[in-house]
């Protein structure tokens, strides 16, 4: 029969029995254990019918590891459990310090406790590495913890710290600036660094980096060249809310994984930028390219990225540069899978009118496309030209996804092409012929919802879908998918969709048409 031992523990205040007692800067002391005095906490146990404790006849290093999945403010509380948990917690290598979900409206309260249980805490720990420290600042003047913020980082990177994410949020202009003894680290593999600055002399140097992922910086053109040539093992570099370098040339055949996500101009650091927004991508070993988010009012270059394998170009602009859409394609065509945004194609289309007949694009080796866009007579002519360039294609996805509409109107008469005449039935007659050999899948989403769009939105995506079967003679199966799930008009209009596409003698005999949900892509490469 199993026996239940309840045992009642006074939490400690300001006793000296606490580690945090070991002295800080003058905060006060004993405030690592936020209990009050005297509370008390009810700790529930299951023996055997042996009698034994098994939680503590645990061998330490399991504790340990245990201990290790909790946020060290919980890790250090099972100190006061009884003299077999007074010190385990002091041997764990993953560590969290976190004050983002704090109450701010006791703001000094709550920086004074954090800084005290940091400060208190770090300098107790003696495991011989630690494999991840985490450090989640968010404070409304940064700048006046700086030298805290090195100290701690100082006893991590002594401790040979290998996984370390840095969050250090600011309010005002000055954002905190990593020190020297971090930014040359030879036991650092993965390095997630946000908010931050990078000063202008240090010198970046991490021989042992696998992973660096940077957030809003401000990086210029020295440190990207230092990154590359001063970080021989790196696999993987993202960089999210840059802006600064105008060159990236990463020629380290380890380097597989490149992802530039949004780009932005972090508050202080707009005035050294100067405003000139462009920068080239020259990466020939990359096997991984992800470039989304804004990239407003920036000129983006890509030159030998003959490695490729996944190339995800899903960025939106407000401003498109003279040939931007068929260089970018000319420099990802090796790639094995592209997904694109719906500006390429109406940038394509725009082509097509401004030269009245089709227009050829360089080949694409893809077999897997996807392009984000919605079904409309502009957005088929577009999308049939750039189909044409890819011989190889067995997978298409045409996704709507929410926010992603085309700039042009339909109603829009244009004076110099006629919409009616001879050309553009030419160019629908033929929009397809030669092409689609090779394409197997089909998965398309739309919004056939008429309270939101136009009433020949289904009639559009069928004729664009018969195109789709008379042509493509290999094809196995078209998967059509509402845009929202749960709008009832638009799984019906679908479901119509459905049923004139089976009525229709298509070339592929075997070709299955469903309704159901699209499956998701992610090019991360990670």
């Amino acid at each position: 029969m199993n026996l239940e031992r309840k045992c009642s523990v006074t939490t400690m205040g300001n006793q000296d029995q606490s580690p945090g007692n070991s002295g800080d800067d003058g905060h006060s002391k004993g405030q690592i254990v936020e209990n009050p005095p005297q509370e008390k906490v009810t700790i529930e146990t299951e023996r055997e019918e042996t009698g034994i404790d098994w939680i503590s006849e645990l061998p330490d290093a399991l504790i340990v590891q245990i201990l290790s999945q909790l946020p060290i403010q919980d890790a250090f509380k099972t100190s006061i459990l009884s003299k077999r948990w007074q010190y385990p917690w002091t041997s764990i290598d993953n560590l969290i310090f976190d004050n983002r979900n704090t109450n701010w409206s006791d703001r000094e309260n709550v920086i004074n406790k954090f800084i005290s249980f940091t400060d208190n805490v770090l300098p107790l720990l003696c495991c011989s590495k630690i494999k991840k420290f985490c450090l989640y600042f968010r404070f409304c003047l940064v700048a006046s913890y700086s030298s805290k913020i090195d100290k701690w980082l100082e006893i991590a990177l002594k401790n040979k710290v290998e996984d370390l994410d840095l969050e250090i949020w600011y309010y005002d202009q000055n954002p905190y600036v990593l020190p020297q003894v971090l930014c040359n680290n030879s036991s650092i593999v993965k390095f997630n660094c946000e908010f931050c600055r990078i000063p202008e002399e240090c010198v970046l140097n991490w021989t042992s980096l696998k992973s660096l992922t940077l957030t809003y910086l401000f990086l210029r053109d020295e440190h990207v060249e230092q990154i590359v040539k001063n970080c021989p093992q790196l696999e993987s570099l993202k960089l999210c809310e840059f802006c600064g370098f105008h060159r990236l040339h990463i020629t380290s055949p380890k380097c597989r994984s490149l992802q530039l996500i949004d780009h932005a101009h972090p508050d202080g650091d707009w005035g050294p930028f100067g405003g000139d927004c462009s920068f080239e991508i020259v990466a020939p070993y990359i096997q991984h390219l992800k470039i989304s988010g804004h990239f407003d009012n920036v000129e983006i270059r890509l030159g030998d990225l003959s490695s490729l394998v996944h190339a995800d170009l899903t960025f939106s602009v407000d401003v498109v540069f003279d040939k931007t859409v068929e260089l970018l394609l000319s420099s990802v065509r090796c790639a094995n899978e592209l997904m694109i945004p719906c500006w390429f194609i109406e940038m394509i289309y725009v082509s097509v009118l401004e030269k009245k007949k089709d227009v050829p694009l360089l080949m694409l080796k893809c077999k897997q496309l996807t392009i984000n866009s919605w079904i409309s007579k502009n957005a088929i002519l577009g999308i049939g030209v750039l189909l044409k360039s890819t011989p190889y294609l067995e997978n298409l996805m045409i996704l709507h996804e929410e926010g992603d509409f085309f700039v042009w109107d339909e109603d829009l008469e244009d004076e110099e092409f006629d919409w009616s005449g001879d050309n553009f039935l030419s160019l629908h007659e033929n929009i397809f012929k030669g092409s689609l050999q090779n394409l197997k899948h089909v998965e398309v989403t739309s919004n056939c919802c008429s309270c939101q769009h136009k009433a020949d939105t289904t009639e559009r995506l069928s004729e664009f879908l018969k195109s789709l079967l008379e042509h493509a003679k290999n094809l196995e199966k078209l998967v059509i998918a509402p845009w929202h799930n749960g709008c009832n008009i638009s799984s019906a209009n679908i479901s119509k969709v459905i049923k004139n596409l089976l009525a229709f003698p298509g070339a592929s005999n075997i070709a299955v048409v469903s309704l159901g949900s699209v499956s998701g892509v992610d090019f991360s490469g990670e």
